[in-house]
C-alpha cells in the first residue's frame, strides 16, 4: 500500500438522483471505490444531487475577465472545481439517461470550462483549446436497465471524444441490465460482477487500467434477452396494476405477480 503522502487522489462523482439501495450507480461505484481504497488511493465520493451547480452561461468570463475562475459563486466554484483540479483521477458515475449522462453530470462537465484557455491549437488533425494547467484522468462508470452494451455507444463516443485524444480516459465501465442486479434470482452472477468492480478499482490504482478479464466479469450477461425481457415486463405490469413505482416495489421486497 502507498504511503498517504504519495497516494493517488481520486474524486468520485455520483450523478444519480437516486439514493440508497435503489441506486445501482451507487452500488457499482461503491464497490469500485472500495477497491481503490484497498489499493491505497485517497478517494472522496461526492453525490452531485446534494450540490448546487448552476448551468454554464457561455459568457466566457472565465476566459477573459477572471481567467480560470467562473462567474458563478456556487458549490462548483467554491468546492467541486478545486477538488477536481487537485485530483489525479475523477470518476464520472452516471445512470444512462436518454443514452447519455444525467443533466447533473453534464452541468458539472460544462462548468470545467475554466480549466481550458480560449486559444485554438491543432493537435494531430483536431482543433482544441489548450489546458490552463493540470487536469485529472477520467474513469467513466454507467449503468443501464437495458440488457446490452450497445445502449452505451452514444455516451462512450462522447467520453472518448472529450478525453481519449489526450490519453486522459483511463477506463469505461458499463453495466447493462443493472436494475435486476439486486433481485435474488441473479444473486450469484451479481456477486461476481460486484467483486469484479472492486478488483477494477484495485487495478486502476495499481496499473492505471482494467484488465480484459476483469472487464469481462463486469459486463457478463445476467440472462438471455428473451428471458430478461419477460422478467422486466412482468415487473412493469405489476407496477402498473398496483400503481406503484419499481422502486416502491423493490422496497416491498415482494416478488412481482406474473
Amino acid at each position: 500500500m502507498k504511503r498517504k503522502d504519495t497516494a493517488l487522489k481520486i474524486l468520485a462523482l455520483n450523478s444519480s438522483p437516486r439514493t440508497g439501495a435503489l441506486s445501482k450507480t451507487a452500488l457499482m461505484l461503491g464497490r469500485l471505490v472500495e477497491g481503490m481504497r484497498e489499493a491505497g488511493a485517497l478517494v472522496e465520493v461526492v453525490n452531485l444531487r446534494e450540490k448546487k451547480i448552476k448551468n454554464c452561461l457561455g459568457c466566457y468570463t472565465c476566459w477573459t475577465k477572471t481567467p480560470g475562475v467562473c462567474i458563478h459563486k456556487d458549490d462548483m466554484t467554491r468546492e467541486l472545481f478545486p477538488k477536481w483540479l487537485e485530483s489525479d483521477i475523477a470518476v464520472y458515475a452516471t445512470p444512462l439517461y436518454h443514452y447519455g449522462m444525467t443533466a447533473t453530470l453534464k452541468a458539472f462537465q460544462e462548468r470545467t470550462l475554466p480549466a481550458s484557455m480560449p486559444f485554438f491549437e491543432i493537435r494531430g488533425a483536431r482543433m482544441h483549446h489548450p489546458d490552463r494547467g493540470k487536469r485529472p484522468a477520467i474513469v467513466v462508470l454507467s449503468v443501464s436497465g437495458m440488457p446490452d452494451e450497445a445502449h452505451f455507444s452514444a455516451l462512450s463516443a462522447h467520453m472518448k471524444y472529450c478525453f481519449a485524444h489526450d490519453n486522459r480516459l483511463l477506463a469505461e465501465i458499463y453495466r447493462p441490465a443493472a436494475e435486476v442486479m439486486t433481485t435474488p434470482f441473479f444473486k450469484e452472477k451479481a456477486g461476481d460482477i460486484l467483486n469484479a468492480a472492486t478488483e477494477a478499482g484495485r487495478e486502476l490504482v495499481r496499473n492505471r487500467g482494467i484488465s480484459p478479464q476483469t472487464m469481462a466479469r463486469i459486463t457478463q450477461p445476467l440472462a438471455g434477452p428473451e428471458f430478461y425481457t419477460e422478467v422486466v415486463n412482468v415487473v412493469w405490469k405489476s407496477c402498473i396494476e398496483e400503481r406503484i413505482t419499481p422502486g416502491e416495489l423493490e422496497l416491498k421486497r415482494e416478488p412481482p405477480r406474473g
